[in-house]
């Protein structure tokens, strides 16, 4: 391939939609751990201090609402968490003539930022396939960019790609593996 060729890799439509299930299934069970967390720590707090309260002491109420707000705040997040709805971008890479650009992408957790889009310029950006290993139960295709000294990188499964990760490989001019 030529470096005027714009190749437009999407997830595959069927793989897309498990990871957006797994990715459901892992937001609800951080929300309801979240709820769970938060009530429990708002019954150990609760009961040692309304004992306290029931003696007579005026300042067990400050106290009560004070330790009140880290479970109040903790079941407001598992409330939160419990209303996302993360999803797949359907585009997972685009490589145009002069850029290499990449979808933003949502994290299942409400404590993790958000992957913002990103554009990098096509010279200076490679790409290779990294074989299976260890945690990674998939290949990856990894994007590799030296920007003002530091080092950038974006990677994506190619097992959930609509078409051959060589491809994009080709397209940037790296060497292809695995």
């Amino acid at each position: 391939m030529n470096s005027d060729t714009s190749v437009v890799a999407r997830y595959d439509e069927a793989k897309r939609a498990a990871v957006e299930r797994t990715l459901r299934e892992a937001v609800r069970a951080q929300g309801i751990a979240a709820i769970a967390l938060a009530v429990v720590w708002g019954f150990v707090t609760l009961l040692p201090i309304a004992v306290v309260a029931a003696g007579g002491q005026v300042t067990a109420a400050l106290v009560l609402a004070v330790t009140l707000v880290v479970p109040l705040a903790i079941g407001a997040l598992g409330v939160r968490q419990l209303r996302r709805r993360p999803r797949m971008p359907e585009i997972a890479v685009a490589i145009t003539p002069t850029s290499v650009q990449f979808p933003a992408l949502e994290r299942p957790s409400a404590f993790t930022p958000r992957v913002r889009a990103e554009q990098w310029l096509r010279e200076g950006t490679t790409a290779e396939i990294r074989p299976a290993s260890g945690l990674f139960q998939t290949p990856l295709v990894v994007f590799t960019r030296r920007d003002c000294g530091r080092l950038r990188r974006r990677t994506v499964s190619a097992e959930n790609l609509d078409i051959d990760p060589r491809i994009l490989v080709d397209a940037l001019g790296g060497p292809a593996s695995a």
